[in-house]
């Protein structure tokens, strides 16, 4: 048998450059893309869609790796589908480029005319805006007759092919609750609310939102309590967080949450409400052609609940005192002052509760020390189930009178903490020294009183007899007799 070694050589040294090109070329996707800069775009697709069509925006990173972005954006008059992905790779020139993309697709519910406002994503910890869009939505686009490939991507397909497809209703392991932290409350006493859907984690059906925003309107209605104050969280998008609920793992959804303080002790009843979502059926036998899931709709409902409102406990307090876990802080201008100097007294009251229904603080009407009514400026902050916040009043002092002043027998605030179920009164504890002269009989002396009240120093105040002023008589007599003389002419010359 003769080798042709000089052949085998040949196929080897082939082999051995391909090997080397295949190692050159991953290296490049392995390193190169490091080097490439990152660029993030938002895209937002076709504005006249028929009724049948989708609307879409594509979240698109070149060169780098979508690791996380934030929701997209609700529109008016459509329904969010569930997003999809893609990516791709490129080698031009021995230069690698990379592209992932997300696209979310939106189902009109109507014809009409639709506004996309202006939006921000957060991508991969960065922010992207986009202007957002007009979006016109016509009569239904008539389709081709036929499309050969229709049925190999799940649109088509024959009548008869769709109507013997059988489908499959898997269970949803999912609930819809109506949640209140507290059973009962002392009135002006916190307790929040919140309407979320819950999806355990090992739930196989496949879920959605429908109408979100038309039906907690009308859920709003038959929950929120009217004899309430609200302070609302705003949700304005829905993420997944999870919890445990009777040792289970769920992915909660939260549409809505607030902190509600009742204004009077009527009892509050929550009333039963219920959620509707989209789920989908899946077909028995899955395959290329026809439709491989069909889109149903499963009502959830939530129970009912009642929250039973106390009165505050009896006390000389009962009806002043601000609701709320606060303490106080103060701020005092200057300690040492004079008479006819001004001081100001910042009195902040800072914890949780219902900030905005924090009384003024009562003031001691007093002639050594002048209060003015206070300026009022307040903060509220609504996060991690709480609202928390501070209020604060700032007096304009003017003292009168020399001496020491202890602050807390001018001004003080009477507070009920449903924590400790007690009274407590808040006051300042600094005190100013005051020194000079007093102002209140300074004030009195500088009144000015007039020229006519500095020429009765002047006249005399003897008594006068009223027979050494007869001249004075005798001149009215005259006045009066010429009146009575021209009246009575003129009455002669009209008659």
């Amino acid at each position: 048998m003769n080798l042709d070694i000089y052949g085998m050589k040949s196929v080897a040294f082939k082999y051995h450059n391909k090997i080397k090109h295949i190692v050159f070329v991953l290296g490049l996707l392995l390193l190169g893309i490091e080097g490439i800069a990152q660029t993030v775009t938002v895209n937002i697709g076709g504005t006249e869609i028929g009724q049948n069509e989708n609307f879409e925006i594509t979240l698109t990173v070149k060169n780098g790796r979508l690791t996380n972005y934030s929701q997209f954006p609700d529109i008016q008059g459509f329904r969010k589908g569930r997003p999809s992905t893609s990516s791709q790779t490129s080698i031009i020139n021995g230069q690698v480029s990379t592209q992932q993309s997300v696209t979310q697709m939106y189902a009109p519910t109507k014809k009409g005319t639709f506004v996309l406002k202006p939006f921000k994503m957060s991508v991969n910890g960065k922010s992207v805006n986009s202007k957002g869009a007009t979006i016109k939505v016509g009569n239904p686009v008539q389709r081709q007759s036929y499309d050969p490939f229709a049925d190999f991507w799940g649109n088509g397909g024959s009548q008869k092919q769709q109507q013997e497809q059988q489908f499959i209703d898997v269970k949803a392991d999912a609930f819809y609750a109506v949640s209140t932290d507290k059973r009962s409350v002392y009135r002006g006493e916190g307790f929040r609310m919140d309407i979320s859907f819950y999806v355990s984690v090992t739930n196989r059906a496949e879920l959605e939102f429908f109408k979100i925003d038309e039906q907690i309107s009308d859920i709003l209605k038959k929950v929120k309590p009217k004899n309430c104050w609200e302070e609302n969280f705003n949700i304005e998008s829905i993420h997944p967080e999870y919890v445990t609920v009777n040792g289970k793992s769920y992915r909660q959804y939260k549409i809505y949450e607030a902190m509600f303080y009742p204004l009077n002790t009527e009892d509050i009843v929550v009333a039963p409400t219920q959620l509707k979502m989209i789920k989908y059926q899946v077909a028995q036998r899955q395959s290329f052609f026809g439709r491989n899931r069909k889109e149903d709709v499963e009502v959830f409902k939530s129970k009912g609940r009642t929250i039973k409102v106390k009165p505050l406990p009896e006390s000389q307090f009962k009806s002043i005192a601000s609701v709320g876990n606060y303490r106080m802080k103060e701020g005092v201008s200057d300690t040492k002052i004079k008479t006819g100097e001004s001081v100001t007294l910042e009195f902040k009251v800072e914890g949780e509760g219902n900030i905005s229904s924090i009384r003024e603080p009562d003031v001691i009407d007093s002639e050594n020390l002048l209060f003015y009514p206070p300026s009022i400026s307040q903060n509220i902050k609504r996060a991690n189930n709480r609202v928390v916040g501070s209020k604060q009043f700032t007096y304009y002092i003017e003292p009168q009178e020399p001496g020491t002043y202890n602050l807390k027998d001018f001004v003080s605030l009477s507070i009920f903490n449903p924590r400790t179920k007690k009274y407590e009164i808040l006051h300042p504890e600094g005190t100013i020294t005051v020194e000079g002269k007093s102002l209140r009989d300074a004030n009195i002396s500088k009144t000015d009183l007039g020229s006519f009240y500095d020429s009765m120093k002047n006249a005399d105040n003897s008594l006068v007899s009223m027979s050494e002023t007869s001249w004075i008589q005798i001149i009215l007599n005259i006045f009066v007799v010429i009146t009575l003389v021209t009246t009575g002419v003129l009455l002669f010359k009209k008659i």
